[in-house]
């Protein structure tokens, strides 16, 4: 399942081949792969990058995983969201850190993102990540969109 987050970011579960032909031929450009290497998975991080890439998507590996979550994790998506030359598409397994962390590198609040990834269907459940997105929002270690 893909949801569009803006114009320019969708976020969902994790992509089979077909699901990356489709993205490709839907106008996405990058794809940005959450997930920790030994997650179960029907694809690992390599076999996807070499799918990604031979289908002229770019493709970045960003693991992050729940039990360590930091602000610059946030930032460093942040940076290759708009740093993508065309749509990018962002997943995790399932959906949730993928939405509710791209909602983060937005610098949408913590109650915003909550609403938000619920209504996209991807409702932020785990108490990890909804501690972290309040305490990015608490600390204010969120970096704002422009400024680095």
């Amino acid at each position: 399942m893909r949801k569009a987050i803006s114009a320019h970011v969708s976020a969902g579960g994790q992509p089979t081949e077909s699901d990356l032909e489709k993205l490709k031929s839907e106008g996405v450009n990058t794809v940005v792969n959450l997930r920790l290497e030994g997650e179960e998975s029907s694809l690992t991080p390599a076999e996807e990058r070499a799918l990604a890439e031979k289908l002229g998507l770019e493709y970045h590996h960003l693991p992050i995983s729940l039990d360590k979550l930091d602000a610059n994790q946030v930032k460093e998506l942040r940076d290759i969201l708009s740093h993508s030359p065309g749509p990018v598409f962002v997943h995790c397994g399932m959906g949730q850190r993928a939405c509710s962390l791209s909602l983060a590198a937005s610098a949408l609040d913590a109650e915003s993102i909550f609403e938000q990834s619920t209504k996209l269907g991807f409702p932020v459940q785990d108490e990890r990540l909804k501690t972290f997105l309040r305490s990015l929002q608490d600390s204010q270690e969120r970096v704002e969109p422009g400024r680095d």
